[in-house]
């Protein structure tokens, strides 16, 4: 609408209503005007909701998701600048090239019975 428009619409009502009824249409209509503003924003937003409940679910789905992933892999894997140091009361086992001592020499002579070679239980 240009200003020419404008003003033609309003010497119209000028005209049709009367100086002294003017500013209470006026008042009328934009009130109208706010309530159905108003109105098409409730709809608007209660519509955008509603598209976007399930697309909000599955986002936070996927989210928890890929967290927990991550969180298990943080746990089990050690971080690149923390070290985990060697407990002092573990003995390492290491390989000799020498045959190994008899384990069962230490045992009463009652407790151990050696088997030939060869032989099956």
């Amino acid at each position: 609408m240009g200003l020419s428009e404008i003003f033609l619409i309003l010497a119209i009502a000028l005209i049709l209503f009367g100086p002294e009824d003017l500013p209470d249409i006026a008042r009328t209509i934009g009130k109208v005007i706010f309530e159905i503003r108003k109105a098409t924003h409730e709809l608007t937003k209660e519509f955008q909701n509603t598209v976007d409940t399930p697309k909000n679910m599955l986002n936070k789905a996927f989210e928890q998701t890929t967290s927990s992933r991550s969180n298990e892999k943080e746990s089990h894997t050690p971080q690149s600048g923390s070290e985990v140091p060697p407990k002092t009361d573990e003995v390492l086992l290491k390989y000799d090239e020498e045959s190994p001592e008899d384990p069962l020499a230490d045992l009463p002579l009652d407790m151990v019975s050696y088997e030939e070679k060869g032989a099956s239980r």
